[in-house]
């Protein structure tokens, strides 16, 4: 039950530094899913469902999201796809991006342990779907830690095809990747262009937020920590301050319109202080720890449900160093949400 104690601690911690500021009910808002691990996952061991719901669900999610992208687009002709209500473009690409990569995940499993190709077929489907919402979403910080996703899929796997099946990956990733660059309609290529631009024209040194609005953030927050390393400013008092590197010409002024600082690390040091921004890093290491000798096993339901456990981190880091998903519920809702369902079929006896 190390899992359950790890999110009790880190929604303790988060609910001191929110204490500390005034701010006990926002952050309570914001960790209250965390506190529902333990009942969660004492569910989960007395009654375990059969691994193949959790696939079902996964592969579900990602066919939906494909469709709804594609609604959104040719119907609707949104300019990028997005969630319901609060979900916004960045968070509903990431997250189906994630679903896409479970989903790749889930191969090994539907082949290793079932030897269905009826489940191969769906599970493909999914990740098409994930993949397809991730690129009608025009997410850029998801694409850049899709490398590191695929890097964690091939060491699980990739390592066992031979020189043909992988030069054969390669060139169908490759051509995958060429194609929705290429095609306008995707919006990848403007995207792209449009971040290259501005980066080029930050370094020339026009420090803006219309150029470098990440940047600028993080150089706030930076400047924030320094001053306030231990215990934070908490949520209004990091806009005030803000406002006051601003009006000392230190940062765009502007920054201070933004909701968070764009990064998950510096978002909670700012915020919840020293205490936060540990509790943050244990949420992410103790899963790695406890999944790790999963990896290698034998049986290959426990290495695909120890692999999506990997993949979780890895993205939910990488996506969080240039958006601060731990600012929204439904980050924190989805992140440890998901990792108590893998715990508890990864412990569980499949039936």
């Amino acid at each position: 039950m190390i899992l359950p104690v790890v999110a009790a601690l880190f929604a303790f911690a988060w609910l001191l530094g929110g204490s500390w500021h005034g701010e006990t009910l926002q952050a309570f808002k914001l960790v209250w899913p965390t506190m529902l691990m333990a009942p969660m996952l004492l569910v989960l061991l007395l009654f375990p469902p059969a691994s193949a719901w959790f696939w079902a669900g996964v592969l579900t999610g990602g066919v939906a999201s494909g469709v709804s992208s594609l609604w959104q687009r040719l119907v609707l002709d949104e300019v990028r796809s997005e969630g319901a209500g609060s979900l916004n473009a960045i968070l509903y690409g990431n997250f189906s991006l994630m679903l896409a990569v479970f989903c790749l995940a889930g191969l090994g499993w539907a082949w290793g342990y079932r030897r269905s190709s009826l489940w191969t077929v769906a599970l493909l489907a999914g990740a098409g779907g994930g993949l397809l919402a991730s690129v009608l979403s025009g997410t850029r910080g998801g694409w850049v830690t899709l490398p590191a996703l695929l890097g964690v899929l091939w060491w699980v796997y990739g390592r066992r095809f031979n020189t043909t099946q992988m030069l054969l990956l390669v060139a169908g990733a490759g051509l995958a990747l060429a194609l929705v660059i290429m095609l306008p309609q995707t919006g990848v290529q403007q995207r792209i262009a449009g971040g290259l631009e501005h980066a080029h024209r930050y370094l020339e040194g026009e420090r803006g937020v219309e150029h470098g609005g990440r940047v600028e953030i993080w150089r706030g927050a930076a400047m924030l920590i320094a001053e306030r390393p231990v215990y934070g400013w908490g949520t209004r008092g990091a806009r005030i301050e803000l406002e006051r590197l601003g009006a000392e010409g230190l940062i765009d002024p502007r920054v201070a319109d933004y909701a968070h600082a764009h990064n998950d690390i510096l978002d909670a040091w700012v915020r919840r202080g020293l205490l936060g921004v540990l509790a943050l890093l244990m949420l992410y290491i103790v899963p790695v720890v406890l999944f790790w000798s999963g990896l290698n096993d034998s049986c290959p339901k426990q290495r695909a449900l120890a692999t999506c456990a990997l993949l979780l981190v890895v993205g939910s880091f990488g996506f969080g160093l240039s958006y601060s998903f731990m600012f929204y519920p439904v980050g924190v809702t989805l992140y440890t949400g998901w990792l108590c369902v893998m715990w508890g079929l990864y412990c569980a006896s499949d039936t």
